[in-house]
């Protein structure tokens, strides 16, 4: 900057870190500058200058802070005071308005009516009306204790719930624990999840929720498994070896998906007839009772076929048989039921054709679905057969400090890596073959307009 101006010659007044004093002395050289050192009276004047606007500044904060410590409750919730009347505004200009009016509508939670009724009593010029019915379907409000909010991410990934469907995040949340911890369970590896969690929890409070459950599950199926660290031989396993029992592992694995998948179409029969009274769908659809139906009797054709017979095959073939029936006329039957007279959108020959190769897809759907229950005591055996292939090469090393460190990297490999992907084929299991049987996720979530906290 300019700091005199002496006949034709102007003086400046270079500001730079000590660290580029060389590089900055040989470009002025190079442009024909002639350095000059500032004179002591010009250092004393700008010295004291800093040292008064120091005092000042110093000054200012002391005021700052008592202006703080006075107001504290509304300086600390300022910025949720500029969000709520920042959304005030947009909703005013939102509003239908006039020289005297202003009209709004929305929704409120059934447990908010009578306090949003109280408002006409609590501002004057304010008419509150409340419809119970709308032509809209309105939006839903998750309600979930601590234990299960967290899940409500995961679930919303796939899209909210509409009002007319049971919020599955409880469901969701229980199965998914029970299946990451039989997938990855290990004592060892699921207590470093759960101190991870916590460091996870100042960057991201849901996500740190999320790990410390799976941890926490895990770290269950790890003391059923008897695996520390992948190592087998320091607790006795209290419920099975998944390695030493490969058959029974995937068995029960199965065994465990029929039992989700049985739940699953119960909750979506309640949907479909309670929640929606749709009948066709409920009762006859792929997805109702006669999908029900159908699984159930492949699950009975498959016992017939290893030599487990708990009805006679016949039994299986007459349910699968009723099953496609049901799914083949199903339109015919609901008008029939519902008493309507048009049956058919287009003409009978498209829906029969149609629905003949529904069939085709929901008796592959049901076979995929049992089938990749699988992966879950696939995931279990797999679990420790990585580690022991890490053992291997820690003995190959010949063990001491290098063997030790093989088995360190080897188990923050599969703790990273193996981790995310049961992460992932959870999320698989959840979306693919349990949502679709229950759940459509085409809602929209209640927004309220209230200060956040």
């Amino acid at each position: 900057m300019t700091d005199k101006v002496k006949k034709s010659k102007e003086n400046y007044l270079l500001v730079y870190p000590k660290q580029v004093k060389e590089d900055i002395g040989r470009a002025v050289n190079t442009m024909g500058f002639i350095d000059k050192e500032i004179p002591d009276e010009d250092l004393l004047t700008i010295n004291k200058d800093l040292g008064d606007i120091d005092s000042e500044l110093k000054s200012l904060e002391t005021s700052i802070q008592d202006i703080r410590s006075k107001n504290k409750d509304v300086v600390d919730n300022l910025s949720n005071s500029l969000e709520y009347y920042e959304k005030s505004d947009e909703l005013v200009a939102k509003m239908a308005k006039g020289d005297k009016y202003l009209y709004l509508s929305g929704w409120v939670p059934d447990s908010k009516i009578k306090d949003f009724e109280n408002l006409s009593n609590k501002y004057d010029d304010t008419i509150v009306t409340v419809k119970e019915e709308s032509n809209q379907e309105p939006p839903t409000k998750l309600k979930n204790n601590k234990l299960f909010r967290p899940f409500e991410f995961l679930v919303n990934m796939y899209g909210a719930p509409n009002y007319n469907e049971i919020d599955p995040t409880p469901f969701f949340a229980v199965s998914y624990m029970l299946l990451y911890g039989m997938m990855f369970g290990d004592l060892g590896q699921g207590l470093v999840f759960v101190l991870l969690s916590f460091l996870v929890d100042k960057k991201n409070k849901t996500f740190g929720a999320l790990i410390r459950r799976v941890g926490f599950s895990a770290c269950f199926f790890g003391m059923m498994y008897g695996s520390v660290f992948g190592i087998e031989t320091l607790i006795p396993a209290i419920l099975i070896k998944p390695f030493d029992n490969i058959m029974k592992v995937l068995i029960a694995s199965v065994a465990f998906g029929i039992g989700l998948l049985v739940i699953s179409y119960f909750i979506g029969i309640y949907n479909k007839l309670v929640k929606q009274k749709n009948i066709e769908e409920g009762i006859f659809g792929k997805e109702g009772i006669a999908g029900l139906m159908m699984m159930t009797s492949f699950v009975l054709l498959i016992l017939n076929i290893v030599k487990v017979n708990p009805l006679p095959k016949t039994v299986g073939l007459v349910i699968l048989l009723a099953s496609i029936v049901m799914i083949v006329f199903s339109r015919p039957i609901a008008a029939k039921i519902e008493k309507r007279d048009e049956v058919f959108e287009s003409s009978a020959f498209d829906y029969y054709v149609e629905s003949s190769f529904s069939i085709i897809e929901a008796l592959l759907s049901v076979f995929s679905n049992l089938v990749s229950f699988t992966r879950v005591g696939a995931f279990a055996i797999n679990h420790v057969g990585l580690y022991m292939a890490f053992e291997v090469m820690s003995k190959i090393a010949g063990g001491g400090i290098k063997g030790l460190i093989i088995l360190i990297l080897g188990n923050i490999l599969i703790i990273g890596l193996e981790g995310m992907i049961v992460f992932i084929q959870g999320l698989r299991l959840e979306f693919y073959e349990m949502f679709s049987k229950y759940y459509q996720g085409n809602g929209r979530k209640f927004r309220p307009i209230k200060e956040s906290k």
